[in-house]
C-alpha cells in the first residue's frame, strides 16, 4: 500500500508518494482560489506515475494521505479572515491582558468589535455585547477573560447563554470559540490571542478540508485516513484539528524532517534552510531536535506557548530585483507562480532571482521542472538589462551576478542571526569573521535550496551542506515521516510537594485521559501510542528549568517515579513552582526511514555550458544530470548540477559526493 504527503505552499503544491522502498517527487503550480484542485493534481500526478489514468482505481491502493499547508498562514499574513468578535474582561480592551496594545487589535480584529464584559455579567450585559458585534458584521464570537483557566466556568456559561438565544438550528447562530478551550494555559493574552487567530482563519482551512474529504469519500469511494499536518510536527484528523494548530506547518515540517534526517546521518547540529520561490525559511537542529521555543511571536503575534523555532526573510526565486535610490533593491515582493519571472514567458515584466541565476547558467532552459517548463533566457535577458543593468550602469551579467549575491547575503545573515539566537551562533566575533561554531552542516531543500548551499555557506564559513534528491518537496517528506501527534496543555501553578501530589497527579490523569479518547475516535489504537510528558517549573513569565519522560499510564506510583527521576536527571530546582505539564501523545502511522538507493545508472559523460561563478568572464564548465549519477560519484567544481528534482551548483573549492542514500554531500576542500 501507497502513502502520500501533499505540502500546499504559497506558490507549488508538493507531493511525496512512497511505498515504504521507494519514493516518487511531484511539484504542480497551487491553485489558491481552490487548493483542492493542486491537491486533486498531485493524486492524479501520482496515478500516472503508476501508469493509471483512474483515480478511483489508484487510490484503492493508497493507505494514507497527509495534507499539510500555508494556508492558515497565508489568511493571517494577507489579513483576509472572517469577521471576529471578542468578549473580554472590561478594562483590557486594547491591551488584551498584555503590555501596551495587543498585536491583533485592528488586526485581526476591528477595536470596535472588542467589547469588555463587567465582573460577573448578567445575561443582558452579555446578549447586548453580542447583538452590537452581530450587527456589525461579526460572524464568529471568542469568548477570553482574565483568570479562566484552569476554572472555565465563567466562560462556560456566556457560551451558553449566546447559543441559547441564538441556536444551531436558526441562521442567525454564530459559532462561539471560548479561550480556554484553544490554549490550555494560565497566560490570559495567549488564549485571548489563540482563539482569535483560531475563529479568523477557521472558515478558510475548513473549507478546503471538507471538500476535499468529501471529494476523497464521495467522487472516488476513497475510506482511508485524511490526516492534517499540525504545527507540533505530528497530524491529525480533520475533526481533532484546529486552524490554530495548522498555522506554518508545511514549513514546520521541513524543520523535522531536517532533524529526522541528521539523526539518520549522525549529526547533532544542523542549520536548516528552504528557499522556495517567495521566501527563504530558516530553523536550526540542535541534539538531534528541531530548536523549540517558549514563547514568542507567531506570525508576529505574541504567544505564550512552545513552537518550533522558524525565521524567514522575504527571498525567493520569484523575488523582483529593482534599482532604488541608485542600490539594487531584493525583494520583498514577488512574481509568484503567475505570471512568475519573465524567463517563463507568460507575461512577468519584471526581474527576478531566477532570471537572474538561468543568465549565470546555472539552470538548463530545457529541462525545468523535469522539462514541462521551458524558459526563455531572452525574456530574462531583457528585463535584467532594462531593470537592473542599465540604471546601475552594468552589464547583464554583471547585474545577474550582483542580484545572485544580495539574495546570498540575505539568506546568511538570515541563518546568522537565527543561529545566534538558538544559542549556536558562536561568539560576536566569531560571526563577523564570517565563521560559524557548533554547526558542522547545512541542509538545503526547497525549489530553490540547493541552488545556494554552497554559495550561503561557504559564506558562513561552514564547510559541509546537503542537497536532497527529494529536497523540492521536503515539506512532504518530513510530513511522511510524522506520526499522529497530540499536544496537551495544562497550567499547574503549585509547588511541588507531598501536599500537591494528588492535584498534580489528577491534571495529568486527565491530559491522559483526554489523549486515548482522541485516539480512540480517530480509529486508533491507544495502547500503541508512547506518551511523553514535559514539566516546565518558573515563575510567572521565567521559566527556570524543564523534564520530560515517557510514561504510557498515569497510576499514581509509576508516574510520580518517573517524573523525579526525570526531575532528578535535570537538576532542577523544584524551588519553583510547577508552571505547566505538558503531554505529547504520538502514534506511528508509517515507514520511518530512510532507504539507500539501489540500482546504478549507466555512465554518460557530461555535456557543458557557459556559467559565470565570481566576476570574471563566464566559462565552459561541465554539466551533469542528477539522475545519472550513481552512489559514491565525486564533481569536482566548478560543475553544475541539473536534474528534475535537483539543482544544485559545485562552486570552485567544493566538491559533490552522491552518499549512500542518492543524496548530495558538498564538502569544501578547507
Amino acid at each position: 500500500m501507497l502513502t502520500i504527503d501533499i505540502d500546499t505552499g504559497g506558490t507549488m503544491t508538493d507531493a511525496l508518494v512512497t511505498d515504504g522502498a521507494t519514493r516518487h517527487c511531484i511539484k504542480v503550480d497551487t491553485t489558491p482560489h481552490d487548493f483542492t484542485v493542486s491537491f486533486q493534481s498531485c493524486l492524479r500526478e501520482a496515478a500516472s506515475l503508476y501508469g493509471m489514468d483512474d483515480l478511483d482505481v489508484f487510490l484503492q491502493k493508497v493507505a494514507l494521505i497527509r495534507w499539510s499547508s500555508t494556508i492558515t498562514t497565508n489568511v493571517l499574513a494577507e489579513r483576509r479572515g472572517a469577521k471576529v468578535g471578542l468578549l473580554v474582561t472590561r478594562g483590557h480592551e486594547q491591551d488584551l491582558y498584555g503590555e501596551g496594545r495587543s498585536a491583533i487589535i485592528d488586526e485581526l480584529v476591528a477595536a470596535e468589535a472588542v467589547i469588555g464584559l463587567p465582573q460577573n455579567p448578567e445575561a443582558k450585559d452579555i446578549l447586548l455585547g453580542v447583538k452590537s458585534l452581530l450587527e456589525s458584521g461579526v460572524r464568529r464570537i471568542c469568548v477570553a477573560l482574565a483568570g479562566s483557566f484552569p476554572d472555565s466556568r465563567e466562560e462556560v456559561a456566556i457560551k451558553q447563554i449566546i447559543e441559547g438565544q441564538y441556536p444551531d438550528h436558526i441562521i442567525g447562530s454564530v459559532p462561539v470559540l471560548l479561550g480556554s478551550d484553544m490554549a490550555q494555559i494560565g497566560h490570559d493574552q495567549t488564549r485571548a490571542h489563540y482563539s482569535a487567530m483560531n475563529a479568523y482563519t477557521h472558515s478558510h482551512l475548513a473549507t478546503s478540508l471538507f471538500k476535499a474529504e468529501d471529494v476523497l469519500r464521495d467522487e472516488f469511494n476513497w475510506r482511508g485516513a485524511l490526516l492534517i499536518g499540525q504545527t507540533s510536527g505530528g497530524v491529525a484528523r480533520i475533526g481533532k484539528t484546529k486552524a490554530v494548530d495548522t498555522i506554518e506547518s508545511g514549513p514546520v515540517f521541513g524543520t523535522f524532517g531536517g532533524a529526522f534526517v541528521a539523526r539518520e546521518y549522525g549529526l547533532e547540529n544542523v542549520v536548516c534552510v528552504d528557499v522556495g520561490g517567495t521566501t527563504t525559511k530558516c530553523s536550526i537542529v540542535r541534539d538531534g531536535e528541531p530548536v523549540v521555543q517558549r514563547g514568542g511571536d507567531l506570525m508576529e503575534i505574541p504567544v505564550k506557548t512552545a513552537f518550533a523555532m522558524l525565521r524567514s526573510a522575504a527571498i525567493g526565486g520569484g523575488s523582483i530585483a529593482r534599482v532604488k535610490d541608485g542600490r539594487l533593491r531584493l525583494g520583498p515582493d514577488s512574481q509568484g507562480a503567475a505570471p512568475g519571472p519573465a524567463c517563463y514567458a507568460l507575461g512577468g515584466r519584471e526581474a527576478t532571482l531566477t532570471d537572474a541565476i538561468l543568465l549565470l547558467g546555472y539552470l538548463d532552459p530545457d529541462s525545468f521542472l523535469g522539462g514541462r517548463r521551458k524558459l526563455s533566457a531572452d525574456h530574462a535577458r531583457k528585463v535584467v538589462e532594462n531593470k537592473v543593468a542599465k540604471p546601475l550602469g552594468l552589464t547583464v551579467e554583471q547585474a545577474a551576478l550582483m542580484i545572485r549575491d544580495e539574495a546570498v547575503a540575505v539568506m546568511a545573515e538570515l541563518i546568522s542571526t537565527t543561529l545566534a539566537e538558538a544559542g549556536l551562533g558562536g561568539s560576536e566575533t566569531t560571526r563577523q569573521a564570517g565563521r560559524v561554531a557548533g554547526v558542522p552542516a547545512l541542509f538545503s531543500f526547497g525549489g530553490n535550496g540547493p541552488m545556494f548551499a554552497a554559495l550561503v555557506a561557504e559564506k558562513l564559513g561552514i564547510g559541509q551542506a546537503y542537497a536532497f534528491d527529494f529536497g523540492p518537496v521536503f515539506g512532504a517528506f518530513g510530513s511522511s515521516v510524522s506520526d499522529v501527534a497530540h499536544v496537551y496543555e495544562r497550567g499547574v501553578g503549585m509547588a511541588w510537594s507531598a501536599e500537591h501530589q494528588d492535584a498534580v497527579l489528577r491534571v495529568a490523569q486527565q491530559l491522559h485521559t483526554q489523549a486515548t479518547r482522541d485516539l480512540q475516535g480517530e480509529g486508533f489504537e491507544p495502547a500503541s501510542a508512547a506518551y511523553r510528558y514535559e514539566l516546565e517549573f518558573g515563575r510567572q513569565d521565567r521559566l527556570s528549568g524543564a523534564c520530560r519522560f515517557e510514561c504510557a499510564d498515569v497510576p499514581a506510583t509509576q508516574w510520580i517515579e518517573a517524573a523525579r527521576q526525570a526531575m532528578a536527571a535535570a537538576g532542577l530546582d523544584t524551588h519553583d513552582p510547577l508552571q505547566l505539564i505538558r503531554l505529547n501523545a504520538r502514534l506511528e502511522v508509517g515507514p520511518n526511514r530512510l532507504q539507500p538507493r539501489v540500482g546504478r545508472s549507466e555512465s554518460v559523460k557530461p555535456a557543458s555550458r557557459a556559467m559565470q561563478f565570481s566576476g570574471r568572464a563566464a566559462e565552459t564548465l561541465p554539466t551533469y544530470v542528477w539522475e545519472q549519477l550513481n552512489v559514491d560519484d565525486r564533481i569536482v567544481g566548478p560543475a553544475m548540477i541539473n536534474g528534475a528534482t535537483l539543482t544544485c551548483p559545485v562552486p570552485p573549492g567544493w566538491t559533490l559526493k552522491v552518499d549512500a542514500y542518492g543524496n548530495a554531500a558538498l564538502l569544501h576542500s578547507d
